[in-house]
């Protein structure tokens, strides 16, 4: 019998939804202002709407998490104080989060608040764990592509563990997707994704997964140590939420009871009946990737068109009992009270003398238990009456008014905060950098390019972690280079080359042997392994370890990071205004738009490990063509844009940014392109860094100019 007790998480994109979901028996609901969540396009709530859920939940001992689990620009950072004080003081139960220094801000200006770590924050081993204990984090919720294995060793950290059931699942590690951002200017980081994963490509949804359902899972995922099962669904209807929320209520109450675990068909119909996208999966639970996850031919949702469920619009009664007590001569007193509090009031209403109509106990129990529109609903009256008094029934129901009132006035204020917060203001810190000309880094994937790059004049080589290993690159005349290890986009706890274990130790001895400058890294996991390593080297930020503002820059660097990438999302303003003096621009090459478990020549061709490091190609419905890099001892797609970057003739940038260094990201080039560029390049650099001439024809400047929503 599994007695161990876990959280039904409900998503809310209205306050319709709330409702249906406390109705439907949720633990917690999560919810969003129309600020800073990642479900932009969601009805969402008012700051009137959030109080006034909170009292709600709180009424029936349930919780409200609300997302604020975009990046924030700087500006944005600012406004975080304003926009989660109220909230705060009426006992929102915690703020889910992707933003390091989003996380950094609350817990210095709202210390005893949960932080909950999104998905979006992609933490996928036990070292980000960690990293996140550092950072005072209550509960993580992992990347959807762990097994339950992985899982189960995240939560014998002693981490709470919140994890997906059911909805929809994205291609991409959630927070590592730039597809929608570089397409159309709508973020997924910023809570606008247009989904160009829903789209064809080939003629076929190749990055269309199908929802997820794991009703007959349950007991499994008990037993693994998540303690908060998730619904995805905040763009969904009321309905959906209330269906889902149900059923698995349903279920996981079956389980913690015991017995035969059996799910009924006509459950799992009316779950697959209230939205699928082309079938349902169990996601990555017992599968890395498959061709079976992938919606492939039907990208699109279908549902039910009837409306079956029976949804109030109102939370359900709260059951109570009451004991009121009328004397003459004083003032009425009235106790209401449940299993485990109770309240007594007097009432200031006094009894008179019966003239006519004398008040009975049967005549004022049926008066209080009237309690209908009060959010209470009275199970049991017990009254004492002295004889001969009378109470017209106006004064009666201000007795029962009266102690309702009490009564939920003091189920809310038991959740509700003094104002211990304390708003500190920042000071931006000021990096004075003299302009010096910047170093040229230069990142290759194959053999090919780097060989182009070792005979050229540059002043650091980037070399993936898969192609350094595979290749035996510890004893490769690297000809005095500055060499620097891209370690993996994604660090798991499973048996690969990309595990925690393998990177920790190929980390240790570079050290040892001193054959690297310094490591780039994309993900939490790299920056807490290189943290307890004796590796004492550069760190260098990549794109996908956001430092989009501030907050979160400085945490980075107090934590050992040396230097950060520019954020590729933010412009020129933005830019600006966030200040990144000295830091390294990529200017030229292919960006990373997603970075996935599943393999797109998996689901085409199936499984070859020699295609490992190679490069397929993806076609989208404008006839552009988007490289495929298939890292097979990672078991990793990364997607790139179908557009090269190209900003190294954007002086005016140079001048005010001062870069310490300028990254060429190469991909598909064959080594005479390399050559050509780079050369190109240092013929037309100005002392900044920057040229006076474009490097190639056809390009993108990415968001410089525009930004994202």
């Amino acid at each position: 019998m599994n007695k161990k007790t876990v959280e039904l998480l409900a998503p809310a994109g209205s306050y319709d939804c709330f409702i249906a979901a406390v109705n439907a028996g949720a633990d917690a609901v999560y919810l969003g202002l129309d600020r800073f969540g990642a479900r932009a396009s969601a009805a969402n709530f008012s700051q009137d709407e959030l109080k006034r859920a909170l009292d709600i939940a709180h009424m029936r001992d349930k919780k409200i998490y609300l997302t604020v689990n975009t990046l924030f620009k700087d500006r944005e950072i600012d406004e975080l104080y304003d926009l989660l004080y109220e909230p705060y003081i009426y006992g929102l139960d915690g703020a889910i989060v992707q933003d390091i220094g989003v996380m950094s801000a609350l817990r210095r200006e709202f210390c005893d608040l949960p932080i909950h770590a999104s998905t979006q924050a992609a933490v996928t081993a036990t070292a980000g764990i960690e990293f996140l204990k550092d950072l005072g984090v209550k509960r993580v919720v992992p990347a959807r592509e762990l097994s339950l294995e992985e899982i189960g060793r995240m939560a014998r950290t002693g981490m709470e563990i919140e994890c997906f059931i059911h909805g929809s699942m994205c291609y991409c590690y959630s927070g590592k997707c730039l597809m929608s951002s570089f397409i159309g200017g709508r973020s997924g980081n910023r809570g606008r994704c247009a989904q160009p994963c829903r789209l064809s490509y080939d003629g076929h949804y190749y990055l269309s997964l199908k929802d997820m359902c794991v009703i007959d899972m349950i007991p499994e995922l008990i037993d693994a140590g998540i303690g908060s099962f998730k619904i995805e669904g905040r763009m969904k209807d009321s309905e959906y939420v209330y269906a889902v929320t149900s059923v698995y209520r349903k279920y996981i109450d079956l389980c913690q009871r015991g017995g035969k675990y059996e799910v009924d068909p006509s459950d799992r119909a009316r779950l697959i009946s209230k939205y699928t996208r082309g079938g349902n999966c169990e996601g990555y639970y017992h599968l890395h990737n498959g061709r079976d996850m992938i919606t492939v031919d039907c990208p699109s949702y279908s549902s039910t068109s009837d409306k079956t469920e029976e949804i109030s619009k109102e939370a359900y009664p709260i059951p109570v009992k009451i004991k009121c007590d009328i004397v003459t001569g004083k003032e009425s007193v009235i106790s209401v009270y449940d299993d485990s509090r109770t309240i007594t009031v007097s009432t200031g209403v006094i009894p008179e003398t019966a003239r006519n109509c004398m008040l009975t106990e049967d005549s004022v129990r049926k008066q209080l238990i009237k309690s209908g529109g009060t959010g209470f609903t009275v199970k049991e009256c017990r009254v004492s009456c002295d004889t001969g008094l009378f109470l017209p029934n106006g004064r009666l129901n201000e007795i029962r008014r009266t102690g309702l009132e009490a009564f939920r006035d003091h189920l809310i204020s038991e959740c509700h905060r003094t104002d211990c917060s304390h708003k500190l203001e920042r000071s931006k810190p000021v990096d004075e950098v003299s302009q010096v000309t910047p170093l040229v880094n230069v990142s290759v994937i194959n053999m090919e390019q780097l060989d182009a790059v070792l005979s050229l004049d540059t002043d650091g080589l980037i070399i993936p972690y898969g192609l350094f290993c595979d290749n035996n690159l510890k004893e490769y005349d690297l000809k005095q280079k500055k060499v620097y290890v891209a370690l993996p986009y994604v660090i798991r706890d499973e048996n690969r080359s990309n595990s925690t274990q393998s990177v920790t130790e190929f980390v240790n001895d570079c050290a040892k042997r001193g054959i690297v400058s310094g490591f780039y890294i994309s993900n939490l996991e790299s920056l807490k392994i290189l943290r307890g390593s004796d590796h004492c080297g550069d760190i260098v930020a990549d794109i996908h370890l956001y430092a989009y503002n501030t907050e979160a820059y400085e945490y980075f660097k107090d934590y050992g990071v040396s230097i950060s990438t520019v954020p590729t999302e933010l412009n020129e303003r933005e830019l600006d205004h966030r200040g990144i003096m000295g830091e390294e621009l990529i200017v030229y090459g292919r960006l990373p738009m997603m970075i996935s478990a599943n393999c797109i020549y998996n689901t085409k061709f199936g499984c070859n490990p020699e295609n490992s490091g190679h490069l397929t190609y993806i076609e989208d419905r404008k006839k552009e063509s988007l490289p495929v890099e298939c890292r097979c001892s990672e078991c990793t797609n990364i997607i790139y844009n179908c557009v090269k970057l190209c900003i190294a003739d954007e002086r005016d940038l140079f001048k005010r940014i001062k870069p310490a260094s300028v990254r060429f990201c190469f991909t598909d080039e064959k080594p005479e392109e390399v050559r050509n560029i780079l050369g190109r390049y240092y013929e037309h650099r100005q002392t900044d860094g920057s040229t006076d001439v474009s490097l190639i024809e056809k390009y993108t400047r990415g968001h410089l100019k525009r930004g994202v929503e």
